[in-house]
């Protein structure tokens, strides 16, 4: 007998068997139960964000200098004991300050309804039961 042909169909069998894996066991009985998605609402955490402390700027004293009263600002600041420094704008530079002060003043207003906004969908107010 010849115990080559037997020797190829069992290596074919094993090879058969081996591809198909665990498939073939689903034949017998069990089988797989499908996937089942569940969804739960999670309640949000909550930022506990302090409310940012106000602005409170610093007094600024503004001088105007002309050529008919500068010689009594520099005298004036020599008898307060006073640095004899004087940093000046043109109407133009004072233009120009002005509106970056007006920009900044919008950009935090802008800034605080964004953190205003983040505040309401994250800390929505719980409603109050009535009885």
């Amino acid at each position: 007998m010849n115990v080559r042909p037997l020797r190829t169909l069992g290596i074919s069998l094993l090879l058969v068997s081996s591809l198909t894996g665990c498939a073939s066991f689903g034949l017998f009985g069990n089988r797989v139960k499908p996937v089942q998605i569940e969804t739960k609402a999670v309640e949000r955490t909550r930022l506990n964000l302090a409310d940012p402390a106000p602005l409170s700027p610093k007094p600024v004293e503004w001088i105007l200098i002309t050529p008919a009263n500068a010689e009594q600002v520099f005298a004036d600041l020599k008898a307060k004991n006073a640095d004899q420094v004087l940093f000046g704008l043109t109407d133009d530079g004072y233009e120009s300050l002005s509106i970056t002060m007006a920009e900044l003043r919008n950009l935090i207003a802008s800034q605080r309804q964004i953190i205003l906004k983040y505040r309401e969908y994250y800390e929505p107010e719980k409603p109050k039961e009535t009885k």
